[in-house]
């Protein structure tokens, strides 16, 4: 008895087809989401100071990257303006306390001690920050006009009900030994709020 040889009536591209397929789709979706990384910004790391290893549902997400307009871009130190504000918002954000001493002046240090910050700014998450401009200021200072959303407990609000303020201020920035850091002198009218 002689047997003929069994003929394939199946599809074989669907073997290597699927799988394929869903590579390209995997790579793509990689390649987009390298493509959105904004060219010339640090990248949240594991391993840095200001990027947990976990996060709190409550802390809002992940760190904060401080966006500039083509104005304060154009500005000379505005890499050393950023990385200020990032270090300075992202130690509010992750209650990084011996962190957020480093951006601030040895006075505001005092203003604030560890007990007194931590319960101000427990709830506290600052986003959206984008610096509109950089100005010089007297004896090499800088200010610096930014916008930022924070949300917070409202009973932790400057207004006592707010939930969401989006903020316009005035930051006064003041050489030190370290680089710059935020002063506790600030303007009349130099820091408005609005809620969202």
């Amino acid at each position: 008895m002689s047997t003929s040889p069994t003929r394939s009536t199946g599809r074989p591209w669907l073997k290597w087809g699927v799988p394929l397929a869903a590579v390209v789709v995997a790579l793509a979706a990689l390649g987009g989401l390298v493509a959105r990384t904004p060219a010339g910004r640090p990248t949240p790391d594991a391993t840095s100071e200001l990027a947990p290893q976990s996060l709190r549902a409550d802390e809002g997400g992940g760190q904060v990257l401080v966006d500039l307009s083509p104005d304060a871009t154009a500005h000379p130190d505005q890499s050393t303006v950023r990385y200020l504000l990032e270090r300075h918002f992202n130690a509010i954000n992750f209650k990084q306390y011996d962190v957020w001493k480093e951006t601030v002046v040895p006075a505001r240090q005092q203003e604030k001690p560890k007990k007194l910050w931590e319960r101000e700014y427990q709830s506290t998450d600052d986003r959206d920050i984008r610096v509109h401009r950089i100005e010089p200021g007297p004896d090499s200072s800088l200010r610096v006009m930014l916008t930022f959303t924070s949300t917070q407990d409202p009973a932790s609000s400057p207004d006592s009900r707010s939930r969401c303020l989006k903020w316009n201020v005035v930051y006064p920035l003041v050489p030190d030994s370290g680089g710059l850091r935020l002063d506790t002198a600030r303007l009349p009218g130099s820091a408005q709020y609005a809620p969202c």
